[in-house]
């Protein structure tokens, strides 16, 4: 009945896939938990405990294939109709995490959010939690009337991921999340938004999460010159846009430039500033235009 699928890099998933289990089993409903690791250096062999565990499975992939193509080869994988996708790296909110989406596991495409730990890391994880506090949280994204774009945790009906999926052609992190759920908002297929988040650890130092960070500018990039992605469909590529216009780019490039080191300094801080964070994706943003 229910296909519970988790990609996994780098991560001890245990605790994860010991709550996920103990909630189904307690649904008695017909189960798989499918976990494939994407050809990690760590935690190999704490994860492949798993497969000790009844109704999992787990596999280590004999190379890395990237965020979007393990996500396609999960479902190919998969049983059952109803698919369930959880992220390595996060952890339920509520215990009633799995009978909340069982609830809902008529509608075609449902997503539950994200959230932040209570307790706010120290440095250098900390700007990680403030990223998710601020830009990815349910919470802060409900007080602003924006349903949250988030490939974290969803349920999806196997058809409609089989005549969709992920873009394989985006390798590097980034962006592949939301031309996958524009996709099915393009094909009229209605994606149901309720409350029921995981909590992100936060476990990317300040440096990981920069790096992350510019990957995804390379790959809004690399979407919208291939028109895979209107450019007003990020706020800093549709601002990249406004100070192209008004030839303003190239001086917030050369900025950019001077105070790339003195940002880094704040983000791995006890005190990371989003503020700083939004300057520096809008600026590696422009300095990467302008080199093309």
């Amino acid at each position: 009945m229910l296909s519970i699928l988790i990609p996994v890099y780098n991560y001890n998933v245990i605790p994860l896939i010991k709550e996920i289990h103990r909630q189904v089993s307690s649904c008695n409903i017909l189960f798989e938990i499918i976990v494939l690791d994407d050809q990690s250096e760590l935690h190999s062999e704490e994860n492949d405990t798993i497969n000790n565990i009844s109704g999992c499975t787990f596999k280590k992939l004999s190379k890395n294939i990237g965020r979007s193509a393990i996500r396609n080869l999960l479902a190919s994988n998969s049983s059952y109709d109803s698919l369930l996708f959880i992220d390595a790296g996060t952890f339920p909110k509520d215990k009633n995490f799995i009978r909340t989406y069982l609830d809902n596991i008529d509608q075609k495409v449902v997503t539950g959010g994200m959230t932040y730990l209570k307790e706010p890391p120290i440095k250098p994880f900390k700007l990680r939690w403030v990223y998710t506090k601020k830009r990815e949280s349910l919470s802060q994204n409900q007080e602003n009337k924006r349903p949250v774009v988030c490939s974290s945790n969803f349920l999806i009906n196997k058809e409609i991921f089989e005549t969709i999926k992920f873009d394989e052609s985006l390798q590097k992190y980034g962006c592949e999340d939301v031309v996958f759920f524009d996709a099915i908002v393009k094909k009229g297929v209605p994606i149901k938004y309720i409350n029921n988040p995981v909590v992100h650890d936060a476990n990317d130092d300040a440096e990981t999460f920069i790096r992350k960070t510019e990957f995804a500018v390379e790959n809004l990039i690399e979407l919208i010159n291939t028109n895979k992605l209107q450019y007003d469909r990020y706020q800093v590529s549709s601002l990249y846009y406004k100070m192209n216009k008004m030839k303003v780019d190239k001086m917030i490039s050369l900025i950019f430039r001077i105070s790339r080191n003195l940002l880094k300094r704040n983000f791995n801080s006890s005190y990371p500033s989003i503020l700083c964070y939004d300057f520096y994706r809008l600026g590696y943003f422009c300095l990467t235009k302008n080199k093309t």
